[in-house]
């Protein structure tokens, strides 16, 4: 635990399976038995758990004088908030976040989500019947997360109670005045932090130095792409010489540097996908599209299945984009959506 500022703290957190994915946790105590504030919980391991027990016992933070700023529902971000919701803390959410029951990064194993998700992959192009192997890939996936979930010290992500979080809504612990800010993109509800005295904002996973983050969904007409790209001009217009304080990796000054970067990388793909559809003869589904442009493994993709669902997804969002600029087609078969060309 590092105190980034006076009674201010990061604490990182690290999945059990993987030592290099890392996420950063803040945690504000409370002063004179007012309440405490964590942004976000971290990964749902027995090591994090006791690890923030541990910090919550040392500010003396009780779960019931403790609020949880969920930034955006990932598991990464929300896998402790049932265990703290369970035992009296208050939790804090965007409702747009439970806008859709299936999410290409955060799992949810109930029956409803499942049927969802066959929804979802049949209009990226992948069926039962179309592609057999890439769909077993993934029903695999489900399978190894639900034995998994089932084997945790904890149940599957569920619906916990949450007090809606609205855009500029503030939050004021110890010295700290906070206020909601909506950072549409990463997800549809993402939700970040700004202090404007403190000049220093928490960006959740919306801007990250060295990472570009994923802008992936595969429900049309959410506009997804678009709104990140505006959500990265904001940043650069209102809040240059912020601390900005990511989920991941380090902490750094807004200057446009990294808005500038991410931005950049999303235009050259947009140019490779651009000109993928624009040479096909017909055209193509989005699972079809992504294999192109980002050079898949073989022809059912790449050997770790969840590295090929956020490509799919994150091509679907570019794709998307492209199709509401008025640049490609847009046509519907069988609930399987195909570009093509004008």
């Amino acid at each position: 635990m590092t105190e980034i500022y006076p009674g201010l703290f990061q604490i990182q957190l690290y999945n059990g399976t993987n030592r290099s994915d890392i996420i950063n946790i803040f945690l504000i105590p409370g002063k004179d038995s007012c309440r405490s504030l964590m942004v976000d919980t971290g990964y749902r391991t027995k090591e994090n758990k006791e690890i923030m027990d541990e910090l919550l016992v040392r500010h003396r933070i009780r779960y019931d004088e403790l609020d949880i700023f969920l930034t955006h529902k990932h598991h990464d971000h929300t896998g402790l908030a049932n265990f703290y919701a369970d035992r009296g803390a208050r939790i804090f959410m965007n409702p747009e976040e439970d806008r859709h029951l299936y999410d290409c990064l955060y799992y949810n194993n109930n029956p409803e989500a499942m049927e969802e998700q066959v929804h979802v992959l049949s209009t990226v192009g992948i069926t039962e019947k179309k592609t057999p192997i890439l769909w077993n890939r993934f029903m695999e996936l489900n399978r190894r997360v639900q034995q998994e979930t089932r084997e945790s010290m904890f149940n599957e992500l569920k619906n916990y109670r949450y007090v809606p979080i609205r855009d500029g809504m503030d939050f004021c612990y110890g010295d700290y005045h906070l206020k909601a800010i909506h950072l549409k993109g990463h997800t549809y509800g993402q939700m970040g932090l700004v202090d404007e005295e403190h000049r220093l904002v928490f960006s959740a996973d919306q801007l990250i130095d060295g990472i570009i983050p994923i802008v992936g969904t595969a429900y049309p007409d959410e506009h997804l792409l678009d709104y990140y790209f505006r959500s990265l001009e904001s940043f650069k217009a209102h809040y240059g010489g912020y601390m900005i304080h990511p989920s991941h990796k380090r902490a750094y000054r807004c200057d446009g540097t990294v808005p500038g970067k991410i931005l950049e990388a999303y235009q050259k793909k947009l140019d490779v996908i651009r000109q993928i559809i624009h040479t096909q003869r017909a055209p193509m589904t989005t699972r079809e599209i992504a294999f192109l442009a980002y050079g898949a493994e073989d022809e059912f993709g790449w050997k770790n299945i969840m590295q090929t669902k956020m490509i799919i997804t994150k091509t679907f969002s570019c794709v998307e984009y492209l199709y509401d600029k008025g640049e490609i087609s847009r046509v519907q078969e069988d609930k399987t959506l195909y570009w093509g060309k004008l």
